[in-house]
């Protein structure tokens, strides 16, 4: 009786372990993340959102900028993103040399 016990306790952790796992979320792969700004009903187009210049977090800080990072919802990388004040963001911010890459974007932020 506890060696049956046993099995089925060490079976349903087996299956959680391969149902439960994974890196990924569930029917979404590497492949078909935005790598390019998207597109989304608006005014703007997806070349303008394209169209910013790259810039660093510092380059954009010592400008008068600030940075806004995304929330995972892909929003700054929509042409119609607007910063907090209103205004269109001055660019988009990428890595200094060799430096971490933001996961998700950010932009600048003009004041």
């Amino acid at each position: 009786m506890k060696l049956s016990a046993l099995l089925v306790i060490v079976t349903g952790f087996g299956l959680c372990t391969v149902g439960c796992g994974g890196a990924s979320a569930p029917g979404r792969d590497a492949s078909e993340l935005p790598t390019q700004p998207s597109a989304g009903a608006g005014s703007g187009s997806s070349e303008e959102a394209a169209a910013r210049p790259a810039l660093t977090a510092e380059a954009c800080e010592a400008s008068g900028g600030s940075v806004v990072g995304d929330i995972g919802d892909g929003a700054i990388h929509r042409p119609e993103y607007r910063c907090p004040n209103g205004a269109k963001p001055s660019g988009s911010i990428r890595a200094a040399g060799g430096g971490p890459i933001a996961i998700e974007g950010s932009v600048c932020c003009p004041h």
